[in-house]
Protein backbone atom coordinates (compact mmCIF):
# COMPACT_ATOMS: atom_id res chain seq x y z
CA UNK A 1 0.00 0.00 0.00
CA UNK A 2 1.13 3.64 -1.25
CA UNK A 3 2.31 5.42 2.09
CA UNK A 4 0.44 8.61 2.00
CA UNK A 5 1.75 10.64 4.95
CA UNK A 6 3.56 13.94 4.18
CA UNK A 7 6.52 14.64 6.44
CA UNK A 8 8.28 18.37 6.61
CA UNK A 9 11.35 19.58 7.75
CA UNK A 10 12.36 22.46 9.60
CA UNK A 11 15.58 23.54 12.08
CA UNK A 12 14.76 23.34 15.81
CA UNK A 13 17.18 26.87 15.79
CA UNK A 14 20.11 28.61 13.62
CA UNK A 15 22.89 30.39 13.82
CA UNK A 16 22.46 34.14 13.80
CA UNK A 17 24.20 37.39 13.72
CA UNK A 18 22.89 37.89 17.96
CA UNK A 19 24.17 33.99 18.38
CA UNK A 20 22.34 30.45 18.23
CA UNK A 21 18.51 31.21 18.48
CA UNK A 22 15.88 29.19 18.49
CA UNK A 23 11.56 30.22 18.99
CA UNK A 24 10.76 26.97 20.87
CA UNK A 25 7.48 27.14 18.84
CA UNK A 26 6.31 23.39 17.76
CA UNK A 27 2.93 23.71 17.55
CA UNK A 28 0.54 27.09 16.59
CA UNK A 29 -1.58 25.82 19.86
CA UNK A 30 -0.04 23.71 22.72
CA UNK A 31 -3.14 22.73 24.80
CA UNK A 32 -3.02 19.32 25.69
CA UNK A 33 0.09 18.76 24.17
CA UNK A 34 2.62 16.37 25.61
CA UNK A 35 6.13 17.07 25.24
CA UNK A 36 9.08 14.64 25.54
CA UNK A 37 12.60 16.40 26.28
CA UNK A 38 15.27 14.29 25.69
CA UNK A 39 18.55 14.76 27.49
CA UNK A 40 22.29 13.73 27.00
CA UNK A 41 25.86 14.30 26.01
CA UNK A 42 27.48 14.16 22.13
CA UNK A 43 26.79 10.56 20.70
CA UNK A 44 24.52 9.49 23.59
CA UNK A 45 21.70 8.64 20.60
CA UNK A 46 19.26 11.45 20.67
CA UNK A 47 19.28 11.38 17.26
CA UNK A 48 18.33 8.49 16.75
CA UNK A 49 16.07 8.44 19.55
CA UNK A 50 13.88 10.99 17.75
CA UNK A 51 14.21 9.40 14.57
CA UNK A 52 12.92 5.96 15.83
CA UNK A 53 9.84 7.70 17.20
CA UNK A 54 8.84 9.03 13.82
CA UNK A 55 9.51 5.87 12.05
CA UNK A 56 6.91 4.23 14.29
CA UNK A 57 4.45 7.39 13.57
CA UNK A 58 4.80 7.32 9.89
CA UNK A 59 4.32 3.55 9.42
CA UNK A 60 0.67 4.38 11.39
CA UNK A 61 0.17 6.89 9.00
CA UNK A 62 0.84 10.11 11.01
CA UNK A 63 2.10 13.11 9.01
CA UNK A 64 5.63 14.24 10.78
CA UNK A 65 7.71 17.40 11.54
CA UNK A 66 11.20 16.57 12.18
CA UNK A 67 13.71 19.83 13.41
CA UNK A 68 17.37 19.39 12.01
CA UNK A 69 19.83 20.36 13.63
CA UNK A 70 22.11 23.29 12.38
CA UNK A 71 25.11 21.92 13.07
CA UNK A 72 24.56 18.06 11.94
CA UNK A 73 21.82 18.73 9.13
CA UNK A 74 21.72 15.22 8.78
CA UNK A 75 20.69 14.47 12.78
CA UNK A 76 17.14 15.72 14.32
CA UNK A 77 16.91 18.02 16.87
CA UNK A 78 12.61 16.98 17.33
CA UNK A 79 9.54 15.48 15.95
CA UNK A 80 6.26 16.47 15.97
CA UNK A 81 3.39 14.46 15.29
CA UNK A 82 0.63 17.45 14.79
CA UNK A 83 -2.22 15.42 14.54
CA UNK A 84 -1.91 14.27 18.11
CA UNK A 85 0.06 17.05 19.09
CA UNK A 86 3.01 15.42 20.75
CA UNK A 87 7.00 16.23 20.18
CA UNK A 88 9.79 14.69 21.70
CA UNK A 89 13.11 17.39 21.30
CA UNK A 90 16.53 17.08 22.67
CA UNK A 91 17.61 19.42 24.93
CA UNK A 92 21.40 19.82 25.38
CA UNK A 93 23.59 23.01 25.31
CA UNK A 94 22.46 25.77 23.17
CA UNK A 95 19.32 23.31 23.15
CA UNK A 96 17.97 23.78 26.40
CA UNK A 97 14.37 23.54 26.87
CA UNK A 98 12.31 23.24 29.92
CA UNK A 99 8.90 21.77 30.57
CA UNK A 100 5.73 23.64 31.02
CA UNK A 101 4.02 21.18 32.98
CA UNK A 102 6.33 18.83 34.50
CA UNK A 103 5.07 16.04 36.18
CA UNK A 104 1.36 16.61 34.36
CA UNK A 105 2.09 16.14 30.46
CA UNK A 106 5.64 16.31 29.77
CA UNK A 107 8.48 13.94 30.71
CA UNK A 108 12.31 14.44 30.71
CA UNK A 109 14.47 11.90 29.55
CA UNK A 110 17.93 11.88 30.65
CA UNK A 111 20.17 9.58 28.47
CA UNK A 112 22.67 10.11 30.81
CA UNK A 113 21.15 7.40 33.38
CA UNK A 114 22.39 4.84 30.54
CA UNK A 115 25.61 5.45 30.42
CA UNK A 116 29.39 4.63 32.19
CA UNK A 117 29.82 7.26 34.38
CA UNK A 118 32.88 6.36 35.61
CA UNK A 119 34.00 5.60 31.86
CA UNK A 120 33.42 8.94 30.71
CA UNK A 121 35.44 10.59 34.03
CA UNK A 122 38.36 9.04 32.87
CA UNK A 123 38.28 11.61 29.59
CA UNK A 124 37.11 14.52 31.90
CA UNK A 125 40.13 16.68 31.16
CA UNK A 126 39.76 15.74 27.40
CA UNK A 127 36.10 16.80 27.21
CA UNK A 128 37.13 20.33 29.22
CA UNK A 129 39.17 21.31 26.49
CA UNK A 130 37.17 20.21 23.79
CA UNK A 131 34.72 22.02 24.85
CA UNK A 132 36.39 24.88 25.65
CA UNK A 133 38.06 25.05 22.19
CA UNK A 134 34.48 24.39 20.63
CA UNK A 135 33.28 27.46 22.19
CA UNK A 136 36.19 30.08 21.16
CA UNK A 137 35.29 28.84 17.79
CA UNK A 138 31.46 29.53 17.92
CA UNK A 139 32.09 33.27 19.46
CA UNK A 140 34.57 33.38 16.23
CA UNK A 141 31.25 32.21 14.09
CA UNK A 142 28.88 34.66 15.43
CA UNK A 143 31.39 37.86 15.55
CA UNK A 144 31.98 36.61 11.60
CA UNK A 145 27.92 36.56 11.07
CA UNK A 146 27.37 39.55 12.41
CA UNK A 147 29.97 41.50 9.92
CA UNK A 148 27.93 40.09 7.15
CA UNK A 149 24.93 41.30 8.67
CA UNK A 150 26.10 44.54 8.42
CA UNK A 151 26.72 44.35 5.35
CA UNK A 152 23.46 43.17 4.50
CA UNK A 153 22.53 46.60 5.99
CA UNK A 154 24.25 48.76 3.74
CA UNK A 155 22.49 46.88 0.78
CA UNK A 156 19.03 47.17 2.83
CA UNK A 157 19.06 51.13 3.55
CA UNK A 158 19.43 52.10 -0.59
CA UNK A 159 16.76 49.86 -0.96
CA UNK A 160 14.33 50.88 1.18
CA UNK A 161 14.80 54.56 0.47
CA UNK A 162 13.19 53.63 -2.80
CA UNK A 163 10.35 52.51 -1.64
CA UNK A 164 6.54 53.64 -2.89
CA UNK A 165 4.54 52.77 -0.38
CA UNK A 166 1.39 53.12 -2.33
CA UNK A 167 2.26 50.57 -5.01
CA UNK A 168 3.34 48.25 -2.51
CA UNK A 169 -0.24 48.52 -1.25
CA UNK A 170 -1.37 47.47 -4.39
CA UNK A 171 0.54 44.25 -4.07
CA UNK A 172 -0.44 43.80 -0.66
CA UNK A 173 -4.05 43.71 -1.34
CA UNK A 174 -3.76 41.68 -4.71
CA UNK A 175 -2.01 39.00 -2.47
CA UNK A 176 -4.59 38.98 0.03
CA UNK A 177 -7.11 38.46 -2.55
CA UNK A 178 -6.29 34.62 -2.72
CA UNK A 179 -7.42 34.47 1.36
CA UNK A 180 -10.76 32.94 1.67
CA UNK A 181 -13.52 34.84 3.10
CA UNK A 182 -13.09 34.67 6.70
CA UNK A 183 -16.04 32.53 8.93
CA UNK A 184 -15.37 33.70 12.38
CA UNK A 185 -14.27 37.30 12.16
CA UNK A 186 -14.42 37.37 16.11
CA UNK A 187 -11.16 35.05 16.56
CA UNK A 188 -7.78 35.78 16.05
CA UNK A 189 -5.72 33.21 13.77
CA UNK A 190 -2.51 31.57 16.00
CA UNK A 191 0.81 31.68 15.10
CA UNK A 192 3.95 30.07 14.53
CA UNK A 193 7.73 31.00 14.22
CA UNK A 194 10.23 28.80 13.19
CA UNK A 195 13.01 28.19 11.00
CA UNK A 196 13.25 26.44 7.76
CA UNK A 197 16.61 27.34 6.20
CA UNK A 198 20.13 27.44 8.27
CA UNK A 199 23.34 28.45 7.91
CA UNK A 200 25.18 25.17 8.53
CA UNK A 201 28.94 23.74 8.29
CA UNK A 202 28.12 22.53 4.82
CA UNK A 203 26.61 25.88 3.87
CA UNK A 204 23.25 27.19 3.53
CA UNK A 205 20.45 25.04 4.08
CA UNK A 206 17.03 25.33 2.73
CA UNK A 207 13.88 22.92 3.18
CA UNK A 208 10.42 25.64 2.35
CA UNK A 209 10.13 23.05 -0.22
CA UNK A 210 9.25 20.24 2.03
CA UNK A 211 6.27 22.50 3.84
CA UNK A 212 4.05 22.79 0.60
CA UNK A 213 2.23 20.11 -0.62
CA UNK A 214 1.28 19.57 -4.37
CA UNK A 215 -1.77 21.82 -4.55
CA UNK A 216 0.11 24.66 -2.59
CA UNK A 217 -0.46 28.13 -4.62
CA UNK A 218 3.16 29.50 -4.33
CA UNK A 219 3.22 33.51 -4.34
CA UNK A 220 6.95 34.34 -5.07
CA UNK A 221 8.48 38.01 -4.09
CA UNK A 222 11.50 38.71 -6.00
CA UNK A 223 13.59 41.41 -4.44
CA UNK A 224 16.55 43.07 -3.14
CA UNK A 225 17.28 43.05 0.20
CA UNK A 226 15.63 46.19 1.95
CA UNK A 227 12.50 45.70 -0.53
CA UNK A 228 9.88 45.67 1.48
CA UNK A 229 9.51 41.83 0.69
CA UNK A 230 9.60 41.20 4.80
CA UNK A 231 7.56 43.84 5.95
CA UNK A 232 4.76 42.74 3.05
CA UNK A 233 4.63 39.21 4.41
CA UNK A 234 4.30 40.36 7.77
CA UNK A 235 1.42 42.27 7.07
CA UNK A 236 -0.30 39.82 4.72
CA UNK A 237 -0.03 37.50 7.77
CA UNK A 238 -1.18 40.01 9.91
CA UNK A 239 -4.54 39.61 7.94
CA UNK A 240 -4.82 36.45 7.47
CA UNK A 241 -4.45 36.08 11.14
CA UNK A 242 -7.67 38.68 11.21
CA UNK A 243 -9.71 35.82 8.82
CA UNK A 244 -8.76 33.29 11.99
CA UNK A 245 -6.17 31.59 9.78
CA UNK A 246 -3.28 29.80 11.45
CA UNK A 247 -0.27 31.49 10.08
CA UNK A 248 3.26 30.19 10.05
CA UNK A 249 6.27 32.65 9.59
CA UNK A 250 9.95 30.92 8.71
CA UNK A 251 12.57 33.65 9.69
CA UNK A 252 16.08 34.35 7.94
CA UNK A 253 18.21 32.54 10.20
CA UNK A 254 21.09 35.65 9.96
CA UNK A 255 18.36 38.04 11.22
CA UNK A 256 15.44 36.43 13.09
CA UNK A 257 13.28 39.40 13.00
CA UNK A 258 13.60 39.07 8.51
CA UNK A 259 10.09 36.92 7.79
CA UNK A 260 11.58 34.65 4.26
CA UNK A 261 8.11 32.74 4.29
CA UNK A 262 4.85 32.67 5.67
CA UNK A 263 2.57 29.30 5.00
CA UNK A 264 -1.21 29.65 5.49
CA UNK A 265 -2.03 26.14 4.99
CA UNK A 266 -5.74 26.18 5.67
CA UNK A 267 -5.95 28.54 2.70
CA UNK A 268 -2.84 26.51 1.01
CA UNK A 269 -0.66 29.33 0.22
CA UNK A 270 3.12 29.97 0.61
CA UNK A 271 4.32 33.28 -0.22
CA UNK A 272 8.17 33.12 -0.31
CA UNK A 273 11.35 35.19 -1.00
CA UNK A 274 12.80 32.21 -2.53
CA UNK A 275 10.10 31.13 -5.68
CA UNK A 276 13.03 29.08 -7.08
CA UNK A 277 13.13 26.40 -4.83
CA UNK A 278 9.43 25.66 -4.56
CA UNK A 279 8.19 22.58 -6.72
CA UNK A 280 7.80 23.30 -10.30
CA UNK A 281 4.61 21.51 -10.56
CA UNK A 282 3.19 23.76 -7.67
CA UNK A 283 0.64 26.94 -9.02
CA UNK A 284 2.54 30.21 -8.89
CA UNK A 285 2.46 34.02 -9.00
CA UNK A 286 5.15 36.02 -8.48
CA UNK A 287 5.37 39.74 -7.81
CA UNK A 288 8.68 41.75 -8.80
CA UNK A 289 9.16 44.72 -5.84
CA UNK A 290 11.32 46.45 -8.33
CA UNK A 291 8.38 47.47 -9.52
CA UNK A 292 7.06 49.19 -6.57
CA UNK A 293 10.46 51.52 -5.74
CA UNK A 294 11.73 54.14 -7.28
CA UNK A 295 14.27 53.99 -9.97
CA UNK A 296 17.66 53.26 -8.77
CA UNK A 297 20.72 55.40 -9.76
CA UNK A 298 23.44 53.83 -11.20
CA UNK A 299 25.88 53.95 -8.41
CA UNK A 300 23.36 53.02 -6.40
CA UNK A 301 22.77 49.84 -7.78
CA UNK A 302 26.58 49.18 -7.57
CA UNK A 303 26.75 49.74 -4.39
CA UNK A 304 24.14 47.21 -3.31
CA UNK A 305 25.72 44.67 -5.73
CA UNK A 306 29.50 45.49 -3.82
CA UNK A 307 27.52 45.07 -0.40
CA UNK A 308 26.09 41.65 -1.39
CA UNK A 309 29.23 40.52 -2.96
CA UNK A 310 31.49 40.88 0.61
CA UNK A 311 28.55 39.60 2.74
CA UNK A 312 29.02 36.98 0.77
CA UNK A 313 32.60 36.78 1.12
CA UNK A 314 32.21 36.86 4.93
CA UNK A 315 29.60 34.22 5.13
CA UNK A 316 31.63 31.91 3.74
CA UNK A 317 34.16 32.50 6.04
CA UNK A 318 31.76 32.03 8.70
CA UNK A 319 30.74 28.60 7.23
CA UNK A 320 34.34 27.30 7.04
CA UNK A 321 34.13 28.28 10.83
CA UNK A 322 31.18 26.43 11.79
CA UNK A 323 32.74 23.48 9.83
CA UNK A 324 35.67 23.70 12.19
CA UNK A 325 33.55 24.22 15.12
CA UNK A 326 31.66 20.81 14.79
CA UNK A 327 34.44 19.03 13.48
CA UNK A 328 35.97 20.10 17.45
CA UNK A 329 32.44 19.19 18.72
CA UNK A 330 32.20 16.08 17.18
CA UNK A 331 35.25 14.51 18.77
CA UNK A 332 33.33 14.78 21.98
CA UNK A 333 31.79 11.77 20.67
CA UNK A 334 34.17 9.17 21.12
CA UNK A 335 34.56 9.95 24.67
CA UNK A 336 30.90 8.65 25.44
CA UNK A 337 29.52 6.35 22.51
CA UNK A 338 31.87 3.55 24.78
CA UNK A 339 29.88 3.64 27.47
CA UNK A 340 26.16 4.01 26.48
CA UNK A 341 23.60 1.43 26.89
CA UNK A 342 22.18 1.22 23.50
CA UNK A 343 20.19 -1.50 24.44
CA UNK A 344 18.41 0.27 27.18
CA UNK A 345 18.09 3.69 25.73
CA UNK A 346 16.31 1.18 22.66
CA UNK A 347 13.87 -0.25 24.97
CA UNK A 348 13.39 3.10 26.70
CA UNK A 349 12.41 4.57 23.43
CA UNK A 350 9.66 1.66 22.91
CA UNK A 351 8.32 2.84 26.03
CA UNK A 352 7.83 6.47 24.82
CA UNK A 353 6.51 5.28 21.67
CA UNK A 354 3.61 3.47 23.78
CA UNK A 355 3.02 6.22 26.07
CA UNK A 356 2.40 8.72 22.66
CA UNK A 357 0.30 6.37 21.54
CA UNK A 358 -1.69 6.39 24.81
CA UNK A 359 -1.42 10.25 24.60
CA UNK A 360 -3.20 9.78 21.42
CA UNK A 361 -6.43 8.43 22.28
CA UNK A 362 -7.49 11.84 23.81
CA UNK A 363 -7.95 12.62 20.29
CA UNK A 364 -9.46 9.94 18.37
Amino acid sequence: MENKTHTSRCFFGCNSAEGFHSFFNFLPDMDNAKMVIVKGGPGTGKSTFIKQIGDAFTKEGYDLEYQHCSLDPESYDAVTIPEIKSIVVAATGHHVYDPRNPGAVDEILNLGDYWDVEGIRKHRKEIIEINSMAEGQFHKVYNQLKAARLLLANAEIISSSALNPSKMNIIEQDICSFLPAAEKMERFGSERNCFVSSITPFGEEHLADTIVHNNTQIIGLIGEPGSGRSTLMKQIGKKAQLKNLVVEYYHKPIDPTIIEHIHIPEAEIMVTVQPDLMPANNPMTTYNLADCANTLTRAEKSEISSAKQRYEEILGDAIESLLYAKNTHSELEQYYVPYMDFDSVNQKCKDVVESLRQHATIFN
